[in-house]
């Protein structure tokens, strides 16, 4: 075989090439959440959604902020979104958990987008909103409570460091990502992650959701200060 032949020949096995990773990147993830009935004030709700296909190496990721029904058709939300990882189980299926609304927090809008591991969205679902209500049970498994115990919350500007969650209490957030995927103990909620009506054979059930962002190890605070 002739140079000439082998040249040819890579040039049209790169074209094929070309053509496949083309059409992979032209055929993004579709993103689908299973809108909830209801958020119970003051407790944990829980988001499922769909991804197909999957993309190795990709994140998915719940949105989440406090809103509420305007009198118009459209909502009004406060502030911007916040994020927690959602957890695989299985077949392109996730959950993921939101902190507990506050009493005076009526309505949560989210949605679920992919991102690589730069923090690029590949695919998103659309916007969903459902309402706070005093009478809605929901029931979290053994392995959903003790992620709702350690909730790592993603923020999305750096107006929200140092701040709490707007419209959600500090009860189970432990640990917070800033807008530069900084990773540092929530200075504000720290205190109070476990609360003293949790289960006690739920506590200290931790899930550890694997995460690509910089830690931050600070100093114990002493408690011999003035």
């Amino acid at each position: 075989m002739t140079c000439k032949w082998l040249v040819a020949l890579s040039l049209v096995f790169a074209a094929l090439g070309g053509g496949f990773a083309g059409t992979a990147l032209a055929q993004p993830p579709t993103v689908t959440v299973q809108k909830a009935e209801c958020f119970p004030v003051a407790d944990n709700g829980v988001i499922n959604a769909n991804v197909r296909p999957e993309v190795g190496g990709a994140t998915a990721r719940l949105y989440f902020r406090w809103t509420e029904t305007a009198q118009s058709a459209s909502d009004r939300p406060h502030g911007d979104m916040y994020y927690v990882d959602m957890v695989p189980a299985g077949g392109g299926s996730y959950w993921g958990i939101p902190a507990k609304p506050e009493p005076r927090n009526d309505r949560v809008e989210y949605y679920v987008a992919v991102v690589d591991p730069t923090g690029k969205v590949l695919g998103q679902s659309e916007r969903q909103a459902s309402p706070v209500r005093d009478d809605c049970e929901v029931k979290l498994s053994p392995k959903q409570i003790g992620y709702a115990n350690n909730l790592v919350v993603g923020e999305t500007v750096a107006a929200q460091e140092g701040h709490r969650v707007l419209g959600f209490l500090c009860d189970g957030v432990v640990t917070r990502i800033n807008a530069d995927g900084i990773m540092r103990p929530d200075e504000i909620c720290r205190g109070c992650v476990i609360p003293w009506w949790t289960k006690e054979e739920y506590v200290g059930s931790a899930l550890l959701v694997p995460t690509s962002s910089i830690v931050i190890n600070q100093p114990p605070i002493s408690r011999s200060r003035p």
